[in-house]
């Protein structure tokens, strides 16, 4: 049985730092479980904004790459008719706690997901009408080839957006020895450029204050909008 909110919340707060960050890339287990909980719930106006700026339509085929726990597809699927959604996530844990929270829709043939990394996804090249990738390309092992394949994925004219914190929202957060490689507009824009994306545009965002409020305040984040050719 897996934890309430409040529990999940309770086993988060109490682990230490050491233990706690590195799960936020690939989360593993019961701890991995409960850290997804945390992430879906701390994330959900990031989740909103960025799927706002992808700019849903009937019928498209939406990849979202690392989406967690999946506790959001739901809300993105009621943005417009027939949507399909295709979610990969680096973690076992996340895809199983993803097949649970969306088993009607993986039944019903809306939503697949699978183990995978962005650097190698199992999917033919325009597989996608669209691509979004949230708080997630502080792990990819390069970028520019995480990027490149992401671009194959999609058909021309398709979109891809990113979502990821600002380096200096990050410099407030514990993130840098634990692994996370948060980049600036300018490297998000040229890797982009490098893999074949163009018409891209980068804007900021930051989040209203959650209730309670998060020990570091309202996070600001970039939103980048690239489109295939």
């Amino acid at each position: 049985m897996n934890a309430s909110p409040n529990s999940a919340d309770d086993l988060v707060a109490n682990l230490d730092e050491s233990i706690l960050l590195p799960q936020l890339g690939c989360p593993v287990g019961e701890i991995g479980v409960a850290v997804g909980d945390m992430l879906g719930r701390a994330n959900l106006a990031v989740v909103d904004a960025a799927f706002d700026l992808l700019d849903l339509h009937a019928h498209e085929r939406i990849l979202e790459i690392g989406l967690g726990n999946g506790g959001h597809i739901a809300s993105v699927l009621d943005r417009a008719a027939g949507l399909f959604v295709t979610g990969v996530d680096l973690s076992p844990t996340m895809i199983a706690e993803a097949r649970r929270y969306n088993a009607n829709f993986v039944r019903d043939g809306r939503v697949w997901l699978e183990t995978a990394d962005v650097m190698s996804m199992p999917f033919p090249s325009g597989s996608f009408d669209k691509a979004i990738a949230i708080n997630t390309t502080y792990f990819w092992s390069d970028l520019t080839a995480g990027l490149r394949e992401t671009h194959r994925t999609l058909r021309s004219g398709g979109a891809l957006v990113i979502a990821a914190i600002t380096p200096e929202a990050a410099a407030e957060m514990p993130f840098a020895k634990y692994g996370f490689t948060v980049d600036n507009a300018a490297t998000l824009e040229a890797a982009c450029m490098a893999a074949g994306f163009g018409r891209i545009g980068i804007t900021r965002y930051v989040e209203p204050l959650l209730d309670p409020p998060q020990e570091f305040g309202p996070r600001e984040f970039y939103l980048l909008l690239a489109f295939t050719g």
